[in-house]
This record gives structure tokens, sequence and C-alpha cells, in this order.
């Protein structure tokens, strides 16, 4: 028998995709301050309302790439090897969405296309938006690979440094004038960064309970 919600659903989330795709490769054309809600629907063949029903704005349509690929890359990685090095994971699960839609053979046009729409300040206040659910997806999938205490920051912390390292690696691609494909940068940036996260294999304990440890001179200046 078929599951008829899970059609569904799946339905939702190709249109979602499609939505969100269609505005990306128009703001890429024509500029997102040349871009118009009707020109996405109409690309698309949906209402205005259909529109509205997955995201409030094309600036939103937009970001909602960088979060729907951070889901792929959480379930990916819930599918590593148990015995992965955890940042080796992480790079692996993250670099997949963006194998899939062929960011290695990404052109100049593609570069010059995301790096105007990055610099609109509409698009990165909503990038901003969605940075913060990616951070809490990946930190979820980074938590239960670990197993360990649920209010244990470091998983939150690991997550927003991947996510971090991403973003400014994707801008900084946008922005060179090489021509060169996305993911050696990306591979090249996460390995840089991650060595020591690679040296966690196991749940580890909180710092402290209830109180926290007193503050040194470096940490009270970092809390300002």
């Amino acid at each position: 028998m078929v599951d008829t919600s899970s059609l569904r659903d799946q339905k939702k989330a190709a249109l979602r995709d499609e939505l969100s795709v269609t505005t990306v490769l128009l703001a890429r054309e024509r500029g997102l301050d040349n871009v118009r809600v009707e020109d996405i629907v109409r690309e698309v063949g949906v209402s205005r309302r259909t529109f509205g029903n997955y995201f409030s704005s094309k600036e939103d349509a937009i970001a909602d790439r960088h979060v729907q690929r951070v889901r792929a890359a959480a379930t990916h990685l819930a599918d590593r090897p148990d015995d992965e090095p955890l940042w080796s994971a992480v790079t692996a699960a993250l670099l997949a969405p963006y194998r899939t839609h062929g960011a290695g053979r990404s052109s100049a046009d593609d570069q010059s296309g995301l790096m105007a729409v990055l610099a609109t300040p509409g698009i990165q206040s909503a990038v901003d938006r969605g940075a913060r659910t990616a951070n809490i997806v990946l930190a979820q999938a980074i938590a239960a690979r670990l197993g360990g205490d649920r209010d244990d920051p470091l998983p939150g912390a690991i997550a927003a440094a991947a996510l971090s390292t991403l973003l400014s690696t994707l801008e900084a691609w946008a922005a060179s004038s090489q021509g060169a494909p996305l993911e050696p940068m990306l591979v090249a940036a996460f390995q840089r960064l991650g060595s020591g996260f690679d040296r966690l294999h196991a749940p580890r304990p909180l710092l402290w309970k209830g109180s926290p440890p007193c503050s040194t001179p470096s940490s009270s200046v970092a809390a300002q």
C-alpha cells in the first residue's frame, strides 16, 4: 500500500526546492532587486499564495538553500561509519550536498552571480536567520553521533565552527577571480581547521556542573 502522507511530503519538499532553486537562478540572471515573487511563481507554475505557504520573501527562498543542504548533510552524517573520526565525518557530510549539485563544475558566472546575491543586505539578513536554524540541525546530528550530555555545548560549538567554515569559504570562492572549482577550496578549509576535532570520538563530560569555573583575564575579555 502506498503511503500517501509520505508522497505528499515528498511533493511538498520537491516544490519547496524548486521554488528556492528558481529564485536563486533568477537572482543570478537578473539581480535580486529585479526579481519579483510574481516572476518566480510564473516560472514554477504556481500561485503567489503557494509561494507564501513556503517562504515569507524571495530572500528567505534563497537562504533556504543553505538550510536544506545542511538538513541533507545531517542525514548523511547519521549514515557515516561509527568509527570514522568526527571532523572527517562532518566534512564528508557537509560536502555531500555540494557534490550532488555539481559544485566542482561551478563556473565563473556562478561565482559572480553568487557574489551579487550575497552582497544584497536582505540576503545577508535571511542567511543569518537560516544559519541559526542550520546550526541547530547540525548540532543535533553531531550530538547524536557523540552520544553525550544533552546540555553539553560541544556539539553546538562544532556545528558553528563547521558552518562558519562552509559559509566563509563560499564567500571567498565567490569573490575569487581565479575561477577555481569550489570543492577543493572546501576540502582544504575543513582540513586546516579540523585536525583537533578528529580526536573527539567519545562523549566528553561538561567542564562544570552548576556554577561556571572562575574566569581568567582572557575569558573576561572574550565575554565582553
